[in-house]
């Protein structure tokens, strides 16, 4: 039984019990603050700015007149107006039993956002970026709807230099969900917070040759854009802050629970003709009582498919058969995948007597993908003639389901601030394949076969509290806290023909060698494989912050964390922020960290095919724990550790111009990667003597290496006014960034040395050092007159390197050669945009993403692999995976692009806001 669902009875007696007492507590308001908010540019009112209490939950947005009202107890409150565009305004207001405050506001026009604020990376109030010791970048909603893209992770990466989202493709699951990067580390060496509270990561690992392969990532496009108020990156290790996982940082999601009631529809096309995108989300919200309210959000996304992909010069039928085609035939797709996305998400609260306050927020989302595997021949072995005598392209169906809720209540007793919440997160990945044939039964095979799949759960549950004391009146601001948090992941199996060996060859006949079992490009998940397992984690944490003198901020934080499976961790961190003069200060950081092994590295199996040096291969990925995975030299997995040392500083050398500059240090011992495939005939006879057999090799996950990165992050933002002319607004980012494996620490086991197998190969190192962009750099320029917005964005995407490995000659053998590594050079990908204002509260944005239609360099020529004569189904010299270069130019592209290969992408928006 999943955790969502052993906790749901819990779960609903707790929320019915909590929105009792809301109800009998509520108090009426005694007093009431109402006002308008204008522009200073003419005096217009402003629509959806933000009316909030600092430090209570307390707040509203202004109508489409600029006029708010908010009902308060009496007391005295600091009262912030905020609106993207303009320059924040904090007034102090005192409200009086029985009477209303009238409290008009005029916000000053800016051309930059640079009091942008965040909560991350402090348990104290929220600051400004600059006023941080670490560095932190925000994304408001505006940020992310002007780059055009449609899901959440492009957006972020079009804004972020240090964020990487490759678009992989023939990738089975991970074509479904891609995973994304921070500083060039693992996917899952980032945290991921929605409002301040853990999120989970996928039921999915990503097992293919990808960037981010043996790792568990966060579903980022789970989370509907039209629902983010802003993205928060903490560029910075954070583990004794927030937990496991958060190595190369933090990336904090907080949703909208105060805007304007808005909505978008966008449709757009690659200028191949392929790939449309249409859109369509709305999200609308109420305030009511005394400060209550409630923010709902859905989107619906549809993606058509791409196809970058050649034609296929391979012998297709046998010899003399006049269906052959000397020209080849196009019958791979290489690109993005087929997919239908549904979110939905809600953010709710309502104070109660005193200080308290409930709040809950979650949501719902489904996607159906369709990926493509690699093609399968007419006259492969593994084709049933009967049923596809033009041979078939085997499609991934996947279906992820994703569920997230999130209750609790805070307030204050006795000066502290309390926050005690439960967060329960489910997401599962259901893979049905189709036009497929287990061709070991011959023309009795089903053509789509359920393979099963994966459910990953977590449940956390939190108590924090915050209290801020004078110290010879200087600041010292305490936090501590604790969270129990239980993990539990499941395999299902598939139907039986999806897995079995039916004993016949293709035609059907029963023979003792037969054709090859189970569901082609992804076998089922079998019985033996199915699990459910779970583990538990205790923690608990000190953080103190202090202002020591007018010019010093310190901050410390201890947590210290136990796992059920893997024992305690305890980690540490110090920070500081020397502020000499007015404009400029210096920050740095240091800290040690960890990541516990996920759930699906320590116990995910599976058998699927892959094809090396030309020929498929069914590989058993082995449970690390198990026998067959023991055979082959496993050892039990350990934590992650990290340190992470950083400097930076932060310069304002005139008005409404930024910068900051941050040099980082990372180093990590016993990194956990998947091994290299461990295959042919010794290995196999290896595993035969034991009793274990049906498979052509086998993988494991192992810590198996030491790594160090380095890099320096810049980002400057500037802005100035043309006077009549309108506002001009100047964004620039670079990452420079470099990984090195620094040490192998767990060499090949005895047992395969003399079988010339390699645990950790070339092909893995070099995707963690050059499998992603060593530098990226960003510059964007937004140009506002009257009813027009012009976008400008380019982005240079630093060259990325794909590594070969030694291969023999699958037929006999007999000699080892090498395919080149290459090399695909930096590019730069531009994109623009025109908005037009057509009413007040419509806008029309006309854009193009990649508008030169740049594409990364094409894959080499295949070269003396090519002219091996291609007389087999899957001939010797085909690599059969994307991420090759020896692929008979079928994949004119390579996977690793950090920008994908799909091309100009031109596209339309329409935005209402009500």
């Amino acid at each position: 039984m999943s955790v969502s669902r052993s906790l749901s009875p819990r779960i609903g007696v707790a929320l019915i019990a909590a929105f009792s007492l809301a109800a009998s507590l509520r108090a009426q308001a005694p007093g009431r603050v109402t006002g308008k908010v204008t522009g200073s540019d003419g005096g217009a009112a402003i629509l959806g700015a933000t009316i909030q209490l600092v430090g209570t939950p307390f707040g509203t947005i202004t109508k489409s007149d600029g006029t708010y009202g908010i009902s308060l107890r009496p007391g005295t409150y600091s009262l912030r107006i905020r609106q993207i565009g303009f320059t924040s305004n904090t007034q102090a207001i005192t409200v009086v039993s029985g009477q209303t405050l009238v409290r008009d506001v005029r916000l000053e026009r800016t051309p930059t956002n640079l009091d942008a604020v965040a909560v991350i990376g402090t348990r104290a109030a929220e600051r400004t970026v600059t006023e941080s010791p670490v560095p932190v970048d925000v994304f408001t909603s505006v940020d992310l709807k002007a780059t055009g893209r449609t899901e959440t992770a492009q957006m972020i990466q079009a804004l972020a230099p240090s964020f990487n989202f490759p678009r992989s493709a023939i990738a089975d699951g991970t074509d479904a969900s891609r995973p994304a990067t921070l500083r060039g580390l693992g996917a899952d060496q980032v945290l991921v917070l929605v409002n301040g509270k853990r999120r989970h990561t996928n039921a999915l690992i990503n097992v293919n040759g990808t960037v981010g392969r043996g790792q568990a990532a966060v579903d980022l496009n789970a989370i509907p854009a039209n629902m983010i108020d802003r993205v928060e990156i903490l560029r910075d290790g954070a583990a004794a802050q927030y937990g496991s996982d958060a190595i190369a940082g933090v990336i904090n999601i907080v949703l909208k629970k105060s805007a304007v009631n808005e909505a978008t529809l966008q449709t757009g096309v690659t200028s191949s003709g392929d790939g449309e995108v249409r859109l369509g989300n709305a999200n609308v919200g109420r305030q009511f009582g005394n400060g209550g309210y409630l923010h709902v959000g859905a989107e619906a996304r549809t993606r058509g498919f791409t196809d970058r992909s050649s034609a296929d010069p391979r012998v297709q039928y046998a010899s003399g058969d006049p269906r052959e085609q000397a020209a080849g035939v196009i019958n791979h797709r290489h690109g993005d995948a087929q997919t239908e996305d549904y979110v939905g998400m809600f953010t709710a609260g309502m104070p109660l007597k005193g200080t308290m306050e409930l709040y809950a927020f979650g949501g719902a989302g489904r996607r159906k993908a369709i990926g493509p595997g690699f093609a399968r021949l007419p006259n492969g072995g593994n084709t049933v003639p009967a049923l596809w005598p033009n041979g078939f392209l085997p499609l991934i169906n996947s279906t992820l389901n994703d569920l997230s809720l999130n209750f609790g209540a805070k307030g204050q007793i006795r000066g502290w601030d309390w926050d005690a919440s439960q967060t329960l997160g489910r997401n599962s990945h259901n893979f049905l394949i189709s036009q497929t044939n287990n061709a070991s039964f011959g023309p009795a095979s089903k053509t789509a076969l359920n393979s099963g799949s994966l459910i990953f759960s977590q449940a956390s549950t939190n108590l924090d509290l915050f209290r801020e004391f004078k110290v010879d009146d200087r600041a010292v601001r305490l936090a501590v806290g604790g969270e129990f948090r239980k993990d539990q992941y499941e395999i299902e199996a598939g139907e039986p023909m999806s897995y079995l060996n039916g004993g016949r060859d293709r035609n059907g006949n029963v023979v003792n060698v037969p054709a090859g079992a189970g569901a082609q490009v992804f076998p089922g998940f079998r019985p033996s494989d199915a699990k459910n397992v779970s583990r538990n984690n205790r923690s608990v944490y000190v953080d103190v912050e202090a202002d020591l003198t007018k010019w010093l901020l310190v901050s410390a934080a201890v947590r210290n964390e136990d796992y059920s499976d893997f024992g305690a961790q305890t980690t540490a961190k110090g920070a500081f922020r020397i502020a000499p003069v007015s404009g400029f200060a210096v920050r740095g950081a240091v800290s040690s960290g960890f990541r516990a092994p996920s759930l699906q590295q320590s116990f995910f199996t599976s058998t699927a095919t892959n094809f090396i040096g030309g020929v498929p291969f069914d590989i058993t990925t082995f449970a690390v724990n198990s026998t067959p995975a023991q055979l082959l030299g496993s050892r039990p997995l350990r934590p992650e550790t990290s340190r992470n040392a950083s400097v930076g500083a932060t310069w304002e050398p005139i008005k409404s111009l930024v910068i900051t500059s941050d040099y980082y240090d990372i180093r990590i011992d016993d990194r956990v990667v998947l091994s290299e495939n461990f295959i042919g005939d010794s290995v196999r006879a290896l595993l035969g003597r034991n009793g274990v057999t049906g498979i052509g090799g086998g993988r494991y996950f192992t810590n198996a290496i030491n790594t160090k990165t380095t890099g320096l992050d810049i980002v400057a933002n500037y802005g100035f006014a043309l006077r009549n002319r309108g506002f001009v607004r100047l964004t620039t980012g670079f990452n420079q960034n470099e990984t090195k494996v620094t040490k192998v620490v767990q060499p090949t086991p005895v047992q395969l040395l003399g079988l010339n197998e390699a645990l950790f190969s070339r092909v893995e190192r070099g995707r963690i050092e050059r499998g992603q962009p060593r530098n990226n750099l960003l510059a964007s320029a937004t140009y506002e007159i009257g009813k027009f917005t012009w976008t400008a964005r380019t982005q240079r995407f630093g060259e990325v390197t794909s590594f070969q490995n030694t291969v023999a000659q699958p037929a006999t053998g007999a000699r080892v050669r090498q395919p080149p590594d290459q090399t695909f050079g930096a590019k730069y990908i531009t994109d623009l945009s025109l908005g037009l204002q057509l009413r007040r509260n419509t806008q029309f944005v006309l854009g193009a993403d990649n508008v030169f239609n740049i594409f990364p360099d094409r894959n080499s020529d295949p070269g003396d692999l090519a002219a091996v004569a291609p007389t087999a189904a899957e001939p010797r010299g085909f690599a059969g995976n994307y991420s090759g270069n020896s692929n008979f130019n079928i994949f004119r592209y390579n996977g690793i692009s950090p920008f994908g290969f799909n091309g100009r992408f031109v596209y339309a928006r329409v935005n209402v806001r009500f």
